[in-house]
């Protein structure tokens, strides 16, 4: 890809122009061998990457999002006539579990389980635990989280070292462009809406003048009309509308298209199969939000044509691609840059039977970038044509260099890692998950009554869950998909371990805690555990955000023995709580808990 003059970055190292180019000619060759090594690259990603072949074997319609929730149908007429039954609404509450087999193809309905609670621990609403958002339309539970508003967050980090931001903003005369396929509170499937949220609020908030752009899904209150345009995607011209909401000193900007609107999900039917047109939606979103600073009067005036945009996931991954072949070839954002930013690699918009050079209007050059294997490749595009590449936490950004990780792209990441072109930061945690403020726990606690605070949370969680109540015995807890990347088996064959008394003073003192949504087999696992060990093992098939808080406070222990995780954010939430964090030494969990062997005065967890 062409590009701009050398710049040097808050910091870097300063290197001459003579050095950078020197780089950049070496970026240059490893990225070519990385195309020549496709191949081989793809035969080591099949022998160290599980997750990729089951990615791989899914049908076309199935590969570019995640599916271990999609096809809960919350919405189905089991559920509404139990729910709507007044003896068992008053008597327990009811979660559902999909009915998917280990075969990512076969579909079936919800398998309907209840829980005996007491009266007082029902919600107030039945439908509260399972609608929030409708399951069978996210990807990750963390699209269930409730974010602070400003004033909470402001009220929360008063006077508090940790809760400062711990970097001093450069370059702020740079607008900041932030490009995401959802954010939130307006849409969310998983943790990118949220993520996309903080970008905007935390850049305004340092003083950039920030814009984040997103589909308009639908009408959401208090945006108008900002303006329009038309441009050329999918071979023919397309007319673009913009709403705009200020909002803590961010731009919010939806970008508004027949394409856009749909009874489903964001990227989904209800059967789990992505939208037909998504390609040509996520190429209208990407050149609509590369018009919007040029062309949209906001405070008075432009953005103008020196930005920086921040492009999240293959939807946006077009963004640095049209940088480097459209706007730069043509005079046009010379001095932008781009960052792409990898929350999951292992979706990465790929598209067969495309003509690439009509469809997005691009050369035989730009349409090698973003092919590979004969297919459309949307990250591998953003990858080899953006200026940085960012991944949400340090050692995923190592990972996704290897064979084990990188899901075919492990020379393109390496090409650019030594470039000095990625770097992987860690995510971080909302504002809501405090223990002194928490409206979700039954007593809000801090540091100087900690032991008082957790042995009252435990009780309230064991009576919540009609387990033993016990505050001397200890809660161990999981959250999260009921998939094979979460572990889920794993936790399983250790049940019987944890229960058994064999006299060592630790195991038969436990109670296990496990709540989520997955994979028919582990929610079965859970049903049969809980029968074995009454009172003792609690198997929630389902999910409720405000048990997530309880459990947070409650337990002492949390597990999270995930085989793959970019990021993740159950491990820094527990640790807030003063709840162990018991993980696998993988992603971002390796980034964000210390382990006990690097010494108990530094230690968070094992």
């Amino acid at each position: 890809p062409e590009s701009p003059a050398p710049a040097t970055l808050a910091g870097e190292e300063t290197i001459t122009v003579a050095e950078a180019l020197a780089r950049h000619d070496r970026e240059q060759t490893l990225l070519k061998m990385a195309e020549s090594g496709v191949d081989v690259a793809h035969e080591e990603t099949i022998e160290n990457c599980p997750l990729a072949v089951t990615i791989a074997n899914r049908e076309e319609h199935r590969r570019n999002f995640s599916q271990s929730l999609v096809l809960l149908d919350d919405d189905s007429e089991l559920d509404t006539q139990v729910l709507n039954t007044p003896k068992e609404a008053s008597e327990a509450t009811t979660e559902l579990a999909p009915d998917q087999s280990p075969d990512p193809e076969q579909e079936a309905g919800p398998v309907l389980r209840q829980r005996t609670v007491s009266k007082e621990s029902l919600p107030e609403d039945p439908h509260a635990n399972l609608q929030s958002v409708p399951l069978k339309h996210i990807m990750s539970f963390s699209a269930l989280t409730q974010m602070a508003d400003a004033e909470e967050k402001e009220q929360v980090r008063k006077g508090k070292e940790k809760a400062q931001s711990h970097y001093e903003p450069y370059n702020l005369n740079v607008p900041v462009v932030i490009i995401s396929s959802e954010i939130a509170p307006w849409s969310k499937t998983g943790g990118l809406g949220l993520v996309a949220a903080s970008y905007g609020y935390e850049f305004a908030r340092k003083g950039h003048r920030t814009m984040a752009v997103s589909p308009k899904y639908k009408h959401y209150d208090g945006i108008n009309f900002a303006g329009e345009t038309r441009v050329r995607a999918g071979g023919q011209d397309q007319c673009v509308k913009y709403w705009h909401k200020l909002l803590d000193g961010c731009d919010y900007i939806f970008v508004e298209h027949d394409t856009f609107n749909r009874d489903g999900g964001l990227y989904n039917d209800n059967d789990g199969r992505e939208y037909q047109d998504n390609l040509l939606r996520f190429t209208i979103l990407s050149l609509a939000a590369m018009e919007a600073p040029l062309i949209l009067r906001l405070g008075g005036s432009t953005y103008g044509d020196k930005v920086l945009f921040l492009a999240n996931d293959w939807q946006a991954g077009l963004v640095p691609l049209y940088l480097n072949y459209k706007y730069r070839r043509h005079n046009c954002y010379t001095q932008s840059r781009a960052i792409y930013v990898i929350h999951n690699l292992g979706y990465q918009g790929r598209y067969h039977n495309v003509d690439v050079q009509n469809f997005f209007g691009i050369d035989p050059q730009a349409a090698s970038d973003l092919t590979l294997h004969n297919s459309v490749n949307l990250c591998k595009g953003a990858l080899v044509c953006a200026d940085r590449v960012i991944t949400v936490s340090p050692n995923y950004a190592h990972e996704i260099q290897t064979p084990a990780g990188g899901f075919n792209l492990q020379d393109f990441v390496r090409a650019k890692a030594q470039a000095n072109r990625v770097q992987g930061i860690l995510n971080g945690i909302d504002d809501c998950w405090n223990p002194e403020v928490d409206t979700n726990m039954s007593h809000n606690f801090s540091v100087s009554d900690y032991l008082s605070g957790k042995r009252a949370n435990k009780l309230a969680l064991q009576r919540l869950l009609d387990m033993n109540e016990d505050p001397d015995v200890c809660v161990i807890g999981f959250v999260g998909r009921l998939t094979w990347q979460k572990g889920v088996d794993i936790l399983g064959e250790s049940i019987s371990w944890l229960m058994d008394d064999t006299g060592n003073g630790v195991t038969g003192r436990c109670q296990l805690i496990m709540m989520g949504n997955g994979e028919r087999c582990h929610g079965d696992m859970l049903r049969h555990m809980e029968n074995t060990y009454r009172k003792r093992v609690c198997g929630y098939v389902g999910f409720d955000p405000k048990v997530e808080h309880q459990m947070m406070a409650g337990c002492d222990i949390f597990l999270m023995p995930s085989r793959y995780e970019p990021c993740g954010l159950p491990q820094m939430i527990c640790q807030q709580y003063g709840t162990l964090p018991v993980v696998t030494a993988t992603g971002g969990l390796v980034d964000s808990v210390v382990d006990v062997s690097a010494g108990g005065d530094i230690a968070k967890g094992f």
